[in-house]
């Protein structure tokens, strides 16, 4: 690759500032440069039975393909075989039979320390110069370096979930993205998905009940440690596709990917239930509040959080530790209908 050439790539690459957008264009570039029928970007998921891999988008030469959401880790193929090794080795895998003129490449992609994801190269033309593998390894490293600058900015520093700033980009995406309209990449993308159209996103606040008393009685490490283990909670709780954000303090925002109205309240039942049960360390019971709505397609973020954040109230005066949807509270005469220009939808 030329210097010009060189410069240009990592402009294209730098120039990125969403995450999803940021894998298709490493994805794209990696196979431009080693001249690969195809690009597959997969992103490696921790579970409770070992890491999971999900292919999230295919790079050809006609376009960008995003592929199935993940939606349940054990439908997804655990990380074994050369895939394995290529993380663990830290190191490109080339496979091919004996005499083969083409082959398969596998890049693993760190963030920090840790693995994020892996790059599979299909229908590499074989015997590939030094300075096209050094050029391939130059990506890897400008995209780690360029990844841990949006993750600085975009996540909450204490739990690692993503920011308030993070969570308004995003809902613009979404909403654009999901009908079907043009807009940032990964809007486009997203508008391709194979999804049913009246399956809606939904938006949650989680709030911590009487958390002011936590660190008033005990101190801020420990109301920090009642934070992070609400975290790590609620990354058990939700999906991969699922959003989940700190606003602050105490305050914790959920986007739940497409989801059928009659399930939608189930994985922030969950959450309540999980965190009610745990003892606490020094603290002992905590317990927290949701409210949810629907979100829909003239939503803008103020309007959904609004809405959410009126049935999480409801629960804290109506005794706490419960889950509202704003649309049942509506439809039950407790809380008043949306104003006139907003989007009122039932279920």
């Amino acid at each position: 690759m030329t210097d010009p050439a060189l410069i240009s790539t990592v402009a294209d690459l730098t120039a990125e500032r969403d995450r999803d957008a940021l894998e298709a264009s490493l994805a794209g570039l990696l196979r431009v440069q080693v001249e690969a029928r195809s690009a597959t970007y997969h992103r490696l998921l921790g579970s409770d039975d070992g890491v999971r891999v999900w292919p999230v988008l295919r790079v050809t030469e006609s376009g960008t393909t995003v592929l199935e959401d993940a939606t349940d880790l054990r439908l997804l193929h655990r990380l074994e075989g050369a895939r394995a090794r290529c993380v663990e080795q830290r190191a490109v895998l080339r496979l091919a039979s004996p005499g083969a003129d083409r082959c398969t490449w596998l890049l693993p992609v760190f963030a920090e320390r840790e693995a994020v994801g892996l790059v599979e190269l299909e229908d590499v033309p074989a015997g590939g110069s030094p300075a096209r593998e050094a050029a391939v390894a130059s990506l890897l490293r400008i995209f780690r370096n360029h990844l841990a600058l949006l993750d600085y900015g975009e996540h909450d520093t204490l739990t690692a979930l993503r920011n308030r700033r993070t969570f308004d980009a995003d809902f613009e995406r979404m909403r654009r993205g999901g009908a079907g309209g043009e807009g940032p990449p990964q809007a486009r993308l997203d508008a391709r998905r194979v999804v049913p159209g009246d399956v809606p996103h939904w938006l949650g606040v989680v709030d911590v009940d009487r958390f002011k008393r936590v660190n008033d009685e005990f101190g801020h490490l420990y109301g920090d440690e009642v934070l992070l283990i609400l975290a790590q909670t609620m990354r058990a709780q939700f999906r991969p596709v699922d959003r989940l954000y700190r606003f602050g303090g105490e305050e914790f925002v959920v986007v739940l990917a497409r989801t059928a109205p009659q399930v939608a309240l189930l994985p922030f039942e969950r959450l309540r239930a999980t965190v009610a049960a745990r003892t606490f360390s020094r603290v002992g019971r905590v317990t927290v509040s949701i409210g949810v709505t629907r979100i829909g397609s003239l939503d803008d973020a103020a309007g959904a959080f609004g809405r959410a954040d009126a049935a999480l109230y409801h629960a804290k005066q109506n005794g706490r530790d419960q889950v509202h949807a704003w649309e049942d509270l509506v439809a039950a005469g407790l809380l008043a209908p949306a104003r006139a220009g907003t989007e009122l939808e039932l279920f």
